[in-house]
């Protein structure tokens, strides 16, 4: 196959390149989740603390609801003009709006105002992650289709090292400003520092070339004018593949890497700090399977990968968390567990829907069953699984919640999944079709 970088080593600093800022970003995102019971204090104060925790992840929950909105947005913009502009506009967003949450004032300093002002903040943090991630998928599937799974991994890996990157941050500053001051404005620096790795994230976005297979689509002049309607109109099934694929996604990593920590530490009261730097080491030793899940996608059967993945979760779950309520348990072996779960989920699914749509539409299409997926069953998982919790009477509200999407992501196996070339000639072949 054609290659769009012509020497592995430029394709390997390219998805380092591009990874880099996708870590910052997920960073980012994901420091909301981390700082959640500090957010509930100072934004949310109610008399029942699970009632104070369940509004702030509905909050949070508001963050992933806009990627879809996001999605539409930029990979209406990712397909008319361009990966590279788009997802470096993203990063810039980001950043400003991470950045604004730390320096937001309290409800006790301005009653109402302060909860509106976190939730306009995390609506535009999650509109711009809904352009981020699938243009990081999407021009790294493009710019090296011969190994895209392996590319895909990396990205993956450095989200994981993001998770951990926010955990040991949060570790680090219990530990040196301890619980009075992380309550009282220790809770800021996250996102201070979130805000100044997204303007370096931006700084290295500018540098990149465009994507091959894009400047392809300029050569023959074959963009899509609306590719919303051209996606709704003859990709359906590639979208319901994708949105299934990465409702499995969304629910699994969501729910084993960034609401364990708040779920140990309110649910069944384990030591905040201690949760944090098992959590940063755990997914940390456990990013390389992110890669390891990337590159089986380049060399074993899609389809096959998916069954054994949703079986795992299916099966799988319950266990580990009868294991994590257990009295014999240690933090850090559930950790591992969650960042094994994380790791493989995010590494393995991704990959799989970039070739679902063909060049001209495959950003909007990679955005809309990404962000759809993430949405409607990452977004709503730690609200559901808190809900569940209370609901039941029993921590075992996320093990049900998780298993039950991984039902629902098994549909995704009894579809016929489309299989778009990736490569030049087939963008010019399709014209060359049209016209005759």
């Amino acid at each position: 196959m054609p290659r769009c970088i012509t020497a592995p080593s430029e394709q390997y600093k390219l998805a380092l390149a591009v990874s880099m800022g996708g870590m910052l970003e997920l960073y980012d995102f994901l420091i909301y989740a981390l700082m959640a019971s500090y957010l509930a204090d100072n934004f949310f104060p109610a008399s029942d603390q699970v009632t104070s925790l369940l509004v702030t992840f509905a909050t949070f929950a508001v963050g992933y609801l806009s990627r879809p909105l996001g999605g539409l947005f930029f990979g209406h913009l990712g397909d008319r003009l361009g990966r590279k502009k788009t997802f470096t506009l993203t990063i810039s967003m980001m950043a400003l709006t991470t950045a604004l949450m730390g320096c937001l004032p309290t409800y006790h300093q301005v009653g109402i105002l302060a909860p509106i002002l976190l939730i306009l903040c995390r609506l535009f943090q999650g509109f711009s992650l809904g352009g981020e991630l699938p243009g990081a998928i999407t021009y790294l599937g493009e710019s090296a289709p011969q190994r895209q799974g392996m590319m895909i991994g990396i990205l993956f890996l450095a989200l994981m090292v993001g998770i951990s990157l926010g955990t040991f941050v949060h570790g680090l500053l219990n530990q040196a400003l301890g619980p009075e001051t992380m309550a009282s404005w220790g809770w800021r620096v996250p996102f201070w520092i979130g805000g100044l790795l997204g303007l370096l994230s931006y700084q290295i976005r500018k540098r990149f070339e465009e994507s091959g297979l894009f400047m392809a689509l300029d050569q023959v002049r074959q963009r899509s004018s609306i590719p919303l309607l051209i996606l709704l109109k003859q990709h359906r099934r590639g979208l319901l593949c994708g949105l299934l694929l990465m409702a499995l996604c969304g629910s699994t990593v969501t729910v084993f890497g960034v609401y364990m920590p708040s779920y140990l530490t309110t649910m069944l009261g384990l030591p905040k700090g201690d949760v944090a730097w098992h959590t940063a080491v755990a997914f940390l030793i456990l990013s390389p399977f992110s890669l390891l899940a990337g590159l089986c996608t380049d060399l074993i059967n899609k389809k096959l990968l998916a069954a054994c993945l949703a079986l795992a979760v299916i099966f799988l779950t319950v266990p580990a968390f009868q294991y994590f309520i257990s009295d014999d348990t240690h933090i850090r072996r559930m950790m591992m567990i969650c960042g094994l779960f994380a790791a493989i989920a995010s590494g393995l699914l991704p990959p799989m829907i970039i070739r679902l749509f063909p060049t001209e539409v495959r950003y909007t299409g990679v955005a809309t069953s990404y962000n759809f997926g993430f949405a409607l069953f990452g977004g709503l998982a730690p609200f559901s699984s808190t809900f569940l919790v209370q609901f039941t009477g029993t921590n075992m509200g996320p093990a049900f919640y998780v298993s039950g999407v991984g039902i629902v992501g098994l549909i995704a196996l009894f579809i016929a999944w489309p299989n778009y070339p990736m490569r030049t000639e087939s963008i010019v072949d399709n014209v060359v079709a049209e016209k005759s």
